[in-house]
């Protein structure tokens, strides 16, 4: 039976958390939709957790094992290739889906229209906690490209069929693949929407998370998402390519600062910090080019 929501969870070594993620899942009053598991080679008990959850609710849940730890980028890839649903939810092992009604307002606010994506909120935990909240002003194809109010891929929804037909898929081994997947998505889309509601709860900085591990890579795919940007810049609409060298302008003068951010954790042996969340504006890059 044709899902009209797949939800997509990868895990690695969350023990601890799987199940509440798995739970707030289930416990949702919308039941037209499948959950994939993926288990990205956890060498902790995480696996088990997600067989027997498959075992009570086979109607519901498919485990995706890939047998060794292949990352997340390539995790979500399997999980779309096999998802059966209209929609993709992407949502991450330790964190929850906000209400027992999300899925229910998600499949509301898209309605009977083909809506390739829809934006959506996000309640912050720890750190400020605050809510990020979509407007109409913070959610046109230039906003979101000058600056995506939250880049996870998790507070958006994703009509399978577009990302098939325009080869939209994560890059592989490289952090941050949120970015540039959510801004390709945002210019390729030909219909978008939002929905002024968070979707889900997202838990800042976990010990052990990957984002709160220090590393030389972390830096250098901070390099690495300006050139798949860069190369993205060859194939956008000419009218919105001055939005996308706004965001390449501002995330070239940030890179420093979270550069410096991560080396200073790595030396002194701490989690990274949390950085300020980007809030650029719209620079005219011709305008601000020094030569």
């Amino acid at each position: 039976m044709k899902r009209r929501f797949s939800v997509i969870i990868c895990a690695y070594n969350i023990e601890d958390y799987i199940s509440r993620a798995i739970d707030s899942v289930l416990e949702q009053t919308f039941e037209n939709y499948e959950l994939l598991l993926v288990n990205d080679g956890s060498k902790d008990k995480t696996l088990k957790i997600l067989k027997e959850y498959e075992e009570k609710n086979k109607d519901k849940i498919r485990v995706i094992d890939n047998g060794r730890n292949l990352g997340l980028g390539k995790s979500r890839n399997i999980a779309i290739a096999q998802a059966n649903g209209e929609y993709i939810v992407h949502l991450d092992g330790d964190d929850t889906l906000y209400e027992k009604e999300t899925l229910a307002k998600i499949d509301e606010t898209i309605g009977k229209e083909k809506v390739d994506l829809i934006y959506f909120g996000v309640q912050y935990v720890g750190g400020d906690n605050k809510a990020h909240i979509p407007t109409a002003e913070n959610s046109t194809r230039e906003a979101r490209i000058i600056c995506d109010m939250h880049f996870a891929v998790a507070s958006k929804v994703w009509r399978k069929e577009f990302l098939d037909k325009n080869n939209i898929v994560f890059i592989e081994d490289m952090y941050y693949e949120d970015m540039v997947y959510s801004i390709k998505a945002t210019i390729l889309a030909e219909k978008l929407k939002y929905g002024s509601f968070p979707i889900y709860y997202y838990y800042r900085n976990r010990e052990g998370s990957i984002m709160a591990t220090p590393n030389i890579k972390r830096c250098k795919d901070m390099y690495k998402i300006l050139y798949h940007l860069m190369e993205l810049y060859e194939t956008t609409p000419k009218e919105l390519q001055p939005y996308l060298l706004s965001f390449i302008y501002n995330e070239t003068k940030s890179l420093p600062i979270r550069i410096n951010a991560v080396l200073e954790s790595l030396e002194d042996g701490e989690e990274s910090p949390v950085l300020p969340k980007r809030n650029y504006k719209f620079i005219n890059y011709k305008e601000n080019l020094c030569i």
